[in-house]
Parts: C-alpha cells; structure tokens; sequence
C-alpha cells in the first residue's frame, strides 16, 4: 500500500469552555523561544492583541498566570513563562503526543485490513 495512515486530531482540554490547547501551547512554545508574546504571535501570523487576549482568557480560565511579563525600556520588554506554565505546557505536549499513539494504535485495529 501507499503511505502509512495516521490518525489526525487536535487535542484541547475543555471546562465550559476551550481551556488549553493547541494554539496556546505553540504560543507559550514561542515565548519560551523567542522571549516574547508579540515576536511569538508575529511568527505564528497573529496580532499581538489576539495573543494577548487568548492568554490572558486562558489565565482566567486557569485560574493562574502562564506568563511573566517584563515592561518595556532602555532594554524593551518581553516574557517568560511562569514554572507553572512550564510545567503545564510540558504535561501538555506529552499528553498529545500520548493521545496520539494511542489513537493511531486504535485506528490500526479498528481499520486493519482496510485501510492498514
């Protein structure tokens, strides 16, 4: 057969409402690269004040803060991300990858045959 099949999904963890997923885990990817939400939202081709305000929804939603944010100056400002960022953005990458084996294994037995 041709090439291998895999299963697509995009993985967001809900409450009432989108809660973390995965366009604020490629943004805090670009802070914690970049140093900045604005050079992170630039790169992803999205404003600084849509990035601004899906992180800050998600800090509401969260209930703690994702980011550190440094004010401007002599030096500009940026951001880092908070440990409890980090931490959840590593549990979060690791759940997606996961979710994902996990999803192309079931696929492989649900369509063996088929389209395996």
């Amino acid at each position: 057969m041709g090439k291998q099949v895999r299963v697509s999904a995009s993985l967001r963890i809900v409450r009432d409402g989108k809660l973390f997923g995965p366009g604020v885990a490629q943004l805090l990817e670009g802070v914690a690269q970049l140093g900045s939400l604005r050079r992170s939202a630039a790169r992803m081709e999205m404003s600084y004040n849509k990035a601004w305000s899906v992180v800050h929804d998600c800090e509401e939603q969260l209930g703690f803060a994702l980011l550190e944010r440094r004010i401007g100056g002599a030096g500009g400002g940026g951001a880092a991300l908070t440990e409890k960022g980090k931490e959840l953005l590593t549990r979060y990458r690791v759940f997606e990858r996961e979710a994902h084996e996990l999803l192309d294994r079931l696929a492989e037995q649900h369509f063996a045959g088929l389209l395996f």
